[in-house]
């Protein structure tokens, strides 16, 4: 059966589309997403409170490969996978979002492009 949760074959395509155009950047420096970060800025705080977005920020750490898929003037937001325990003690993966700073960042031009198979099929 379906609900009002239930992804439509256009929104299933319209998510395909969009993980197809997204670019994969990898982490140069490590990043802590809490306000008094330990990277190194001219004023981590300032940098931190005025991006003006609302979403969740992204820890990151050296060597981590991010799906980035919008961008602000000094700012990416980009999915990562990473695993959990759960209460039993099972290990799950689960894909997290969030912005990050562009200058943490570069994008992996050795990275295999993801099939562009959802593209064809929106047009």
């Amino acid at each position: 059966g379906t609900d009002q949760y239930t992804f439509t074959e256009e929104q299933k395509l319209q998510k395909l589309a969009k993980r197809s155009r997204m670019v994969e950047h990898v982490i140069r420096r490590d990043y802590n997403a809490r306000w008094f970060s330990k990277l190194t800025l001219s004023s981590p705080l300032l940098f931190c409170v005025c991006n003006g977005l609302d979403e969740p920020y992204l820890s990151l750490q050296q060597e981590d490969r991010v799906l980035v898929s919008r961008w602000r003037k000094r700012w990416l937001y980009g999915c990562i996978t990473r695993k959990f325990k759960t209460k039993d003690n099972k290990e799950i993966e689960k894909e997290i979002g969030g912005w990050f700073p562009r200058m943490i960042a570069m994008e992996n031009m050795r990275a295999k492009p993801l099939p562009k198979e959802a593209d064809k099929k929106t047009n």
